[in-house]
């Protein structure tokens, strides 16, 4: 591949997801032992509201009907219809009940001492950072003028809507009478302190490392920092026009970025063309990510991988960006044919996750690998090793609470191999493994005894739980 994936695991393993986090019908032999109890669940079970009221709906969900952490649970009720309409979005600023999440160079503030609890913010405690929130057009504007002025920021730091929290029954899966244009309940926002002075400490927080405290949030407030993230690093980075290189501004309330001369016309210069149209760098991204669950014909063997950069003894499911034109189940036979020389046939899809390091979709996948194939890395040149691994291996090391904690110095492994221009670079430069050390692996001569898996905070590690506890019967469904 020609990238590889900013992040395939979660670098710590999460301790605090007291409750079930999945739906949908239930197996005879589906586990509900693990720590995060992220197998599918009854119906009475359910731990969280569902948006969707149709128990058709429910029943015929495509995929295994996961809700995997970062993913909400439920999520904030975005209301994006609102983000452009000035009126509607300072009121929710101005509430006295409005929520902040702060960040600060990407890190969350989180309380002193408590790295996996989010501090979040009163107006009164931000309102110089605030300023004068958000402008709109003039009165008399010009409808072009308009739809250039709708919700907007001109100066640092930023500010972005994130929706409200209106959960109105987390147990059941009853319609509640709501407003749908109107609805109410708590707003949320993030901001930016970067390059400010703003004093944490006054209020009893502290900035948080993004993943390890990202990870150890409980599972509501994981959704809401997931979106935060996501939104407070889209922002940061995109300053500038891609078309002319000048300034962009916020529009809709942190959910659209345009070039400054559309509002300050340069004298004697063509209008940049961003301003005109429709274009996909004025909006946040989200990068498509597949993770692989590879199966044999049996169904009783997984197939694993690491890099070389991993802590050791820790093997994943197969991961890369899915490429332009490429649908998911392309993209898992490619990535797998590149990686491990191995050829998919059936593929399908079984759960996703956002992933907000920075921006990612993590779209997961069981495929079944055709029979008589051997290993190889010669192609892309990417991992260190990989193997077939039965099941009753992976059951062994998943038994073991052990085998998915990672210490600080794993953590710092996986965020450096994690980068996206490092590992963008990385992919695209010659290979530094020299053919001998290739027909060694492939000699199996190298082997690395496996001893941690992803934990289920990341979805290569439900994917290998998934399975290895029996708790679907995946190869009938390939």
């Amino acid at each position: 591949m020609h990238r590889r994936a900013t992040a395939i695991v979660s670098p710590i393993q999460t301790a605090l997801a007291n409750t079930p986090r999945s739906i949908g019908p239930i197996s005879s032999r589906t586990s509900t032992s693990s720590i995060w109890s992220l197998n599918c669940l009854p119906n009475t079970a359910l731990s969280h509201q569902i948006r969707s009221h149709s128990a058709f709906a429910k029943n015929v969900y495509m995929g295994d009907n996961i809700v995997n952490f970062f993913a909400g649970q439920p999520p904030l009720n975005r209301i994006a219809f609102q983000r452009h309409e000035l009126e509607k979005v300072n009121h929710h600023l101005h509430n006295p009940e409005t929520q902040f999440f702060l960040f600060k160079d990407f890190k969350p503030l989180v309380k002193k001492g408590e790295a996996a609890q989010p501090l979040y913010l009163r107006k009164d405690d931000v309102k110089d950072l605030i300023g004068e929130g958000y402008r709109g057009p003039s009165p008399g504007a010009t409808l072009e003028i308009s739809k250039i002025s709708e919700v907007t920021r001109l100066s640092l730091p930023n500010l972005i809507f994130l929706g409200i929290d209106d959960r109105q029954d987390p147990t059941t899966n009853k319609s509640s009478a709501v407003d749908h244009l109107n609805p109410k309940g708590t707003p949320y926002f993030a901001l930016d302190a970067t390059g400010t002075s703003f004093d944490e400490a006054a209020l009893g927080g502290e900035w948080g490392d993004p993943r390890a405290s990202g990870s150890a949030f409980g599972a509501w407030d994981a959704g809401v920092f997931a979106e935060a993230r996501a939104l407070i690093d889209w922002n940061g980075r995109n300053k500038f026009c891609p078309a002319c290189g000048s300034k962009t501004y916020s529009l809709w309330a942190g959910w659209k970025r345009s070039c400054i001369t559309a509002l300050n016309p340069i004298e004697g210069q063509e209008p940049c063309f961003s301003t005109k149209g429709l274009h996909n760098f004025a909006y946040p991204r989200t990068d498509p990510v597949i993770i692989m669950g590879i199966l044999d014909s049996t169904g009783e063997h997984m197939l694993l991988g690491r890099q070389k950069s991993w802590p050791k003894g820790m093997y994943s499911c197969l991961a890369g960006f899915i490429e332009p034109g490429e649908s998911f189940e392309d993209s898992v036979r490619r990535e797998v044919l590149e990686e491990a020389g191995i050829e998919v046939g059936p593929v399908r899809y079984s759960s996703s996750q956002p992933w907000p390091f920075p921006a990612n979709l993590m779209v997961g996948c069981f495929g079944r690998a055709k029979d008589g194939q051997t290993i190889r890395f010669d192609l892309d040149n990417e991992l260190e090793d990989a193997q077939w691994f039965p099941r009753s291996t992976i059951l062994s090391v998943i038994s073991n609470h052990g085998s998915s904690n990672y210490t600080r110095d794993d953590h710092k492994k996986l965020e450096d191999k994690s980068d996206a221009d490092k590992a963008t670079a990385g992919a695209l430069a010659p290979s530094e493994r020299t053919q001998e050390d290739l027909a060694k692996k492939t000699e199996g001569k190298d082997v690395t005894e496996l001893t941690r898996v992803p934990p289920e905070s990341a979805i290569a590690g439900v994917l290998i739980r998934q399975w290895a506890k029996g708790g679907l019967d995946l190869v009938s469904k390939l």
